[in-house]
């Protein structure tokens, strides 16, 4: 039996008179790539934000790896938002260091991780120096010191140049021969199309599609017309 890494049922939030989710359920198996995907005001940040304990919802439960506080599987899980809670004035290793040791994580890993994103040379150079893409291969780096079994990641191509973009469709890729689960969003439809196994389709807080790249592909044109399709 597939194993579950996480479990949604019938999640609902609002903001005041706004519903940002409506009963929303779906299940991500072990070694999927999901991404989510969506217009502006769609609920994917809302939904990310409850899966990473940031925001509780009016309704609705959900699980990862069977634990209902996303404080107890935290070890396990990777994060790349936004440029991390990083110290601007300190250098690249030692906001790396720094973060390792607050997850019991052997400081090799440190250097390790700085090659593996590009940031070996650089690494001595304070944060607050680095350039927008430099500070995403950072926070990349950070989120799989511990060596997650599962990552996600909220518009990690945002404001990356091509090269940048190139970066990460090659991380993921690696990542899923890793037998990782990853959960990513994007707007950039046509790159994330090169890599999800699976798409989770959100319009104005409404699930309206969930399942494989084939049958998203077997169902419409592309992931452009499923988006725009009036499901």
């Amino acid at each position: 039996m597939t194993e579950r890494i996480i479990s949604v049922e019938h999640l609902s939030k609002r903001y005041g008179k706004q519903l940002a989710l409506n009963e929303v359920s779906f299940v991500v198996e072990k070694g999927q790539v999901l991404g989510v995907v969506g217009p502006n005001g769609s609920g994917k940040t809302t939904l990310f934000s409850i899966l990473l304990g940031l925001r509780k919802p009016n309704s609705g439960s959900f699980s990862i790896f069977g634990q209902t506080n996303p404080e107890d599987v935290r070890a396990k899980v990777g994060v790349i938002l936004d440029q991390g809670n990083f110290y601007a004035g300190i250098s690249a290793k030692k906001n790396l260091t720094i973060s390792a040791m607050t997850k019991n994580v052997p400081l090799a890993k440190v250097d390790e991780l700085l090659e593996k994103v590009g940031l070996g040379e650089v690494g001595s150079k304070p944060f607050k120096s680095f350039s927008y893409g430099m500070k995403k291969r950072l926070e990349i780096a950070d989120a799989l010191l511990s060596d997650p079994e599962l990552v996600i990641m909220d518009e990690p191509t945002n404001g990356l140049d091509p090269e940048g973009v190139i970066f990460i469709r090659e991380l993921i890729m690696e990542l899923k021969r890793q037998g990782k689960t990853i959960v990513l969003s994007s707007h950039y439809l046509e790159e994330i199309q090169k890599v999800c196994t699976h798409f989770l389709i959100l319009k104005k807080g409404e699930l309206v599609f969930h399942g494989s790249q084939e049958a998203v592909l077997g169902k419409f044109d592309s992931l452009e017309s499923a988006l725009t399709n009036k499901l």
